[in-house]
């Protein structure tokens, strides 16, 4: 599986389709005929203009391209929560604002709003800002520690984790001269060991 996922819907991708089932906060534009289902409040057989409905975000793209719908940005995407990224990212807890925080983030930002700009400048900074401990964290804790480093962390900073202790594991292997060691393969030792054990039946 790639580090990083596609920012252009991935239909292939299991973790894009998690990422975009987000539900999303919408209203129609235009009427929308035979449609009356989504609005849960409405007994009408037909979507009225202005109608409020929650869709999920995979939805979106294309009814707010064609201008079918307007959104509101989910609430940890807003301004006041950029803010608080802003003072101090490194003691938020991504995961619980949402375990595909960045990738969700950039979907949204990607569609051209007004606030595109300053969210994608602020998903940029947090990722700087937090990578320095994430990886410090990767090649200074224990095993029994991880889970507790990695609680806090959305799904893109828990890869990034774990490459970092891949790459650290390596290098330390490297260091032991343990890199280059030639062993045998676990296939042929079961069958070396199968065949004594015939041998001495």
């Amino acid at each position: 599986m790639p580090l990083l996922l596609s920012y252009s819907p991935n239909y292939y991708s299991l973790e894009d389709i998690l990422l975009q089932d987000v539900r999303v906060s919408c209203t129609f534009e235009v009427g929308v005929p035979k449609l009356g289902m989504l609005d849960a409040s409405s007994d009408e057989k037909d979507l009225k203009k202005g109608s409020k409905v929650e869709l999920p975000f995979w939805m979106v793209p294309t009814l707010y391209e064609k201008k079918v719908v307007s959104f509101e940005i989910p609430r940890f995407y807003r301004v006041n929560y950029r803010q608080i990224l802003k003072a101090d990212s490194q003691v938020v807890n991504l995961h619980k604002w949402g375990p595909y925080f960045y990738d969700l983030g950039l979907h949204i930002a990607n569609l051209d709003l007004k606030e595109s700009p300053d969210m994608k400048e602020c998903l940029v900074d947090t990722i700087q800002n937090r990578l320095r401990q994430i990886m410090d964290m990767s090649q200074h804790s224990t095993h029994h520690e991880t889970v507790h480093l990695i609680a806090h962390m959305d799904e893109l900073e828990r890869k990034l984790f774990a490459v970092g202790q891949s790459s650290f594991r390596h290098y330390k292997e490297w260091i032991r001269r343990e890199s280059s060691k030639i062993n045998t393969a676990a296939l042929v030792a079961s069958h070396r060991k199968r065949k004594f054990a015939e041998l001495t039946i």
